[in-house]
């Protein structure tokens, strides 16, 4: 059995470091020493550590309200929500605390859609409840995102998981939907699977297949969201999203956005909700990270160091996968030892599956930063090769 980790439950296979502070794309260590952070927080940290405008809109509303219900209206939690819908070119929003929450809040949606549109059985089940989704997704670890999960390591001993899903190559989304499917849940390029973009084609493929069938289509962009890629919005569009990760500028803050108009107002009071979902603080947060993307155009500087990274890791001979600042180096071999190699050279990233090395730096990091992670993936791999 797994031995307690310290006074934590031991869910996590933590790294040989204590960290204590960041600043920028950098983070230092109990002992003083600073590390590049070319994992931002597994896509948490866009605009890296202690960004002044965060800090900013953050302090400024601890000194103001720190939590009400959501019974109540809070300013910054709409203002909030309506720059979250004119990024993403939605209708309607529910806030959360995650991004596993918000698809347990997009599975709800779709039961209830169906359920609506079957006339409301008196029996309160929908009879539409199939979902349909791609080999190397990750959509959570609460039971029903997990049953979208389909990584054995992952679901091995929390069975039986809700269903039914279909779980079949991303490219063959399309030929899985039927008048049995409820909804297919996508990841425009999969996160935990290996930083792998799913195709244009089977995107528009996948949409007009549930166009035929009356299910619904879902974007989990949860890690790969709000430019990561290059873009701001995905095509083409879904009839729901479902993002956080980088949405709260390091605190906790995900949200359920609701594309097509006649679904805003599927969910209705008591049917979904949480304590803490949109608390200010983070909401204010929240509300800096998407006006500095806007004002900034991060996701064109995404595009373009994203290029940069791509390029230098193609040179040391890795095979490279991904889109904007969401790459995986592919190694051939166990990804652990290259990336302990690399933290020892002081640059912290995570494995992308087990042969591949993930980089999700900071929206903002400089070109130099980026150099300086093709430098020492290359010394990495080359120290690895030759043990």
């Amino acid at each position: 059995m797994t031995q307690l980790d310290g006074p934590f439950v031991p869910t996590y296979g933590r790294y040989p470091l204590t960290l204590v502070r960041g600043a920028g794309c950098r983070v230092q260590d109990a002992d003083g020493r600073w590390y590049l952070d070319a994992i931002g927080g597994i896509a948490v940290s866009a605009l890296g550590h202690a960004h002044p405008a965060v800090l900013a809109a953050v302090r400024a509303q601890v000194d103001r309200l720190l939590h009400v219900s959501n019974l109540y209206r809070v300013p910054v939690q709409t203002r909030f929500a309506e720059r979250l819908l004119e990024v993403l070119g939605g209708t309607a929003t529910f806030l959360c605390n995650s991004g596993t929450e918000a698809n347990e809040a997009a599975v709800k949606l779709v039961r209830k859609h169906h359920w609506r549109q079957a006339g409301a059985p008196a029996d309160g089940i929908s009879p539409r409840t199939e979902v349909v989704v791609a080999d190397n997704a990750f959509h959570g670890r609460s039971l029903m995102a997990l049953a979208l999960t389909p990584r054995p390591h992952y679901q091995a001993g929390f069975g039986p998981l809700p269903g039914p899903v279909v779980v079949v190559p991303a490219e063959e989304l399309a030929a899985a939907v039927s008048d049995r499917t409820a909804a297919v849940f996508v990841e425009p390029v999969q996160g935990e699977g290996g930083c792998r973009p799913v195709s244009a084609e089977a995107l528009h493929a996948v949409r007009q297949a549930c166009d035929r069938h009356g299910a619904l289509l879902v974007y989990d962009e949860i890690q790969c969201g709000l430019g990561r890629t290059g873009v701001l919005q995905h095509s083409p569009r879904p009839d729901l999203i479902t993002v956080a990760k980088a949405l709260g500028g390091g605190l906790p803050l995900g949200a359920l956005v609701v594309v097509r108009p006649d679904l805003g107002a599927v969910l209705g009071p008591g049917d979904h909700g949480s304590t803490f979902g949109g608390n200010p603080v983070a909401c204010a947060a929240g509300l800096a990270v998407l006006d500095t993307i806007l004002a900034d155009d991060l996701p064109a500087r995404c595009r373009h160091l994203g290029q940069r990274l791509s390029e230098g890791l193609v040179a040391s001979g890795a095979t490279v996968r991904g889109a904007g600042l969401m790459v995986a180096a592919d190694v051939g071999e166990a990804a652990g030892p290259v990336i302990d190699a690399l933290r020892e050279r002081g640059v912290l990233v995570c494995p992308a599956g087990p042969s591949a090395v993930r980089f999700l730096p900071p929206f903002v990091v400089s070109e130099a930063e980026i150099d300086e992670m093709v430098a020492a993936f290359g010394e990495a791999w080359g120290a690895v090769r030759q043990d």
